[in-house]
């Protein structure tokens, strides 16, 4: 990346260092997801824009920032297995931890618009991501020109539905910042600190793999995922407080639509991208079950709610993926893998 090269690097190399370059990038990450997100914001404002469309380019790519810039520096650095790791680790996380505890929080009100809708379009983009990935084991750069067709596509057609609408997003019915000059100093900057983080959350978490004696997939589906998973959480947290549950469901539905399909696209044009089969024959295949419960749950069979007891099955299946790619390292858990071989083979 042309900012990499000036990028400081102040921890020691090694054990020492590598939780340093982790914590903090990941801190790094969600404050400047943070201030992208306000800055954008405030020069949206000036420019006159909507709040929808600022919520659906800004607040979306926004909270979906540390995500991609995490992907890109990793395929950069050639470590393939953090930037697809990352990205469905992430989507795991957004549905089981973020949804999790936001209902735990708040039971959640779920409209049907946004099951049958945009709840349909994330189980199709999973299911093309599936196939693309099974095609070679690789996504080449005209399957990612392909996804990010079809989020521009899918991002155009969702403001000419709803160019009329006036909707609550978290972070835009506040005072912004004043002055535009400001306001674009403050993207600038944020936009460096998420390179600046990215930078080091891909350089921890590759030395944390090699001293904690495990791979960098897990590193990636878990440590790294949480961490940029952390602005999402907070969108959608702050939207229920303010009453709008159905913000917080829309976040993150919009936001796993755009990491399988917006983050993995602009990734493939760096270079094409390698799938660990350990990855598809089991991360994948989670991730597209845990998807189908969200819908369910939130299904009119349910209801058409999340309520505390679905946060606590939703947390559930979260804490028992981490379990599972911890303690059995093994891909075929419960032989899902050798079920989806025959779907994807080797």
């Amino acid at each position: 990346m042309i900012l990499s090269g000036i990028i400081i690097h102040p921890f020691p190399e090694g054990t020492h260092g590598d939780p340093l370059y982790f914590v903090f990038g990941l801190l790094f990450l969600w404050l400047s997801g943070k201030y992208l997100i306000d800055g954008g914001v405030a020069l949206g404002k000036k420019l006159r824009l909507s709040s929808l469309v600022i919520g659906i380019t800004v607040v979306s790519i926004g909270t979906s920032a540390p995500e991609l810039l995490v992907s890109v520096k990793a395929a950069f650095a050639n470590h393939p297995d953090i930037s697809v790791g990352n990205v469905v680790g992430s989507n795991i996380a957004n549905i089981g931890l973020v949804l999790g505890v936001t209902s735990l929080l708040i039971p959640l009100v779920v409209r049907k618009e946004t099951l049958q809708v945009d709840g349909v379009v994330m189980i199709l983009v999973t299911i093309g991501f599936i196939i693309m990935a099974c095609t070679g084991r690789i996504l080449s750069l005209h399957e990612g020109i392909i996804m990010l067709v079809v989020i521009f596509i899918y991002i155009l057609w969702l403001i000419t539905k709803s160019r009329k609408k006036e909707v609550f997003i978290p972070g835009i019915h506040k005072k912004g910042l004043s002055l535009w000059w400001v306001a674009l100093f403050v993207i600038i900057a944020a936009s460096y600190g998420l390179v600046w983080g990215a930078d080091w959350v891909v350089r921890g978490a590759s030395g944390l793999a090699g001293s904690m004696g495990v791979n960098e997939r897990i590193i990636s589906l878990s440590m790294v995922a949480l961490g940029t998973s952390l602005p999402e959480l907070t969108a959608s947290i702050t939207a229920a407080l303010k009453k709008e549950p159905d913000i917080s469901m829309g976040n993150i539905i919009g936001s796993n639509i755009f990491n399988l399909f917006g983050i993995l696209g602009v990734t493939t044009l760096i270079r094409p991208i390698r799938i660990n089969p350990k990855i598809l024959n089991f991360d994948v295949i989670y991730m597209l079950l845990v998807t189908i419960l969200l819908l369910l749950l939130g299904s009119k069979m349910f209801g058409r709610r999340l309520s505390r007891w679905d946060g606590l099955v939703l947390l559930f299946f979260y804490g028992f993926y981490i379990f599972v790619i911890y303690v059995n390292k093994n891909p075929d858990f419960f032989n899902i893998g050798h079920v989806f071989n025959a779907i994807c083979p080797s």
